[in-house]
Formats: structure tokens, C-alpha cells, sequence
């Protein structure tokens, strides 16, 4: 059953993330907002609201100390947010071709971002100086849509992404740009986001879901 609902962007909702601890939630909307909701009590708050000039598709909140927010633009522009203050931390404006789709901190970092972009590249950032530390690119990668989502790998040594056309799923080294591996064959479909966590035989297991709805689980 629903618990609650949260009333108070005027445009649809693009992203939504829980933040540590589950007892603050950040959205982000089509009006252009980005609001962190508490809670944490029986009544939820609104606490918090970042204003930007282009929507917002993506964002990712770190699980560290100061709990920064990143969020990825429709306008190819990446921010960093201070969850405290709601001021700016960070812009980087058109990292990526026409909108940002996703964005991923480092595991157990503040300081590197992975970022997917509808130009069919992967980068990490670092946002202490905002560069480019690597760009992730392959001929046969291609992201198609708005939302299209990348990840690292849980030890951060690995970056992954799924194929908007073919469905394939691309495994580069997170160090030197190196194409690693391509999973192909089970998906009919182009892949619509990937997802990497801790399970499977090996500790370590990546989702896949491509258009149709199909879910695959690679160990």
C-alpha cells in the first residue's frame, strides 16, 4: 500500500534517490527543481529545494560524509550540490553531446563521477578540479535514450554500460579506458540501464533490462 506522497513539483518527476540512512529523499522534476524531502517522522517535509535552468535526468547522492549530490543534465551539464546548504558545489556545463543520462559516484569517493551521455561515451570526472579523467567509447556502444544508465563495478576498478541498439553489454577498465569485455546474446533488445552490485558466486553481479522489460543477471 502507499505510505505517503509527496506533493509539490508542478512537472513530472525524472529522478528520484534515497539518501543514506533512508530518511531523506531527493527528486528532481521537469519544472527544473531538485528537492530533498525528510523522512524520517510520520508527516514528510519538504526541506530543500536547488533551482538549475535545464531539467534534471539523473543524480546520484554519496553515501560519505556531507552526503554531496551530483545530477546530470538535460543541457549535457554536470553540478554537484551541498546537501546542507543547497548551494553549488560544481558545474561542469556540456560534458556530453545532447544531455547527460547518467551519474554514479565512486564507491567509497567524493571525488569521481561516472557519467553517461546521449553522445554514446562513458566518462569519469573529477570534481575536486573538473576534468575528464577517462573517456569510455567503442563503435559498436550506442546510448538512445534520456535515461540510459551506467555503473561501476563495487570495487570501483570496473565501469559498465549497455548498448541502446544491440543490447550488448561493454566492461571497461576503470584505469585505463580498456575495453575488457562484451556480454552479447540474451538480450533481443537495445539495454535501457545496467546496474552493478555485491552477490553471485564471485561476490559480484551486474543487472541488465533492456527495452522489452527483459531482466539479465550476469555473474
Amino acid at each position: 500500500r502507499m505510505i505517503h506522497q509527496l506533493a509539490g513539483h508542478s512537472q513530472k518527476i525524472t529522478c528520484v534517490r534515497l539518501f543514506a540512512g533512508e530518511k531523506n529523499i531527493i527528486t528532481g522534476s521537469a519544472d527544473r527543481s531538485i528537492r530533498i524531502w525528510d523522512i524520517s517522522r510520520h508527516i514528510y517535509t519538504h526541506t530543500t529545494t536547488f533551482r538549475h535552468s535545464s531539467t534534471t535526468n539523473c543524480m546520484d547522492v554519496s553515501g560519505e560524509k556531507n552526503c554531496p549530490i551530483v545530477t546530470g543534465h538535460l543541457d549535457g551539464g554536470v553540478r554537484c550540490w551541498d546537501a546542507r546548504t543547497g548551494d553549488r558545489a560544481l558545474d561542469i556545463p556540456a560534458l556530453h553531446e545532447g544531455g547527460v543520462t547518467s551519474v554514479q559516484w565512486k564507491p567509497g569517493s567524493i571525488h569521481e563521477v561516472l557519467t553517461n551521455g546521449r553522445d554514446s561515451t562513458l566518462k569519469i570526472v573529477d570534481a575536486r578540479n573538473n576534468s575528464v579523467v577517462l573517456t569510455f567509447r567503442d563503435r559498436d556502444f550506442c546510448t538512445l535514450t534520456n535515461h540510459a544508465s551506467s555503473s561501476y563495478s563495487p570495487d570501483g576498478i570496473h565501469v559498465a554500460g549497455g548498448s541502446g541498439d544491440n543490447g550488448d553489454l561493454f566492461v571497461w577498465n576503470a584505469s585505463n579506458g580498456e575495453l575488457e569485455k562484451r556480454l552479447s546474446g540474451l538480450h533481443k533488445s537495445g539495454s535501457m540501464g545496467v546496474a552493478w552490485g555485491r552477490g553471485g558466486s564471485n561476490g559480484q553481479q551486474v543487472a541488465s533490462i533492456d527495452k522489452s522489460g527483459m531482466l539479465v543477471l550476469w555473474a
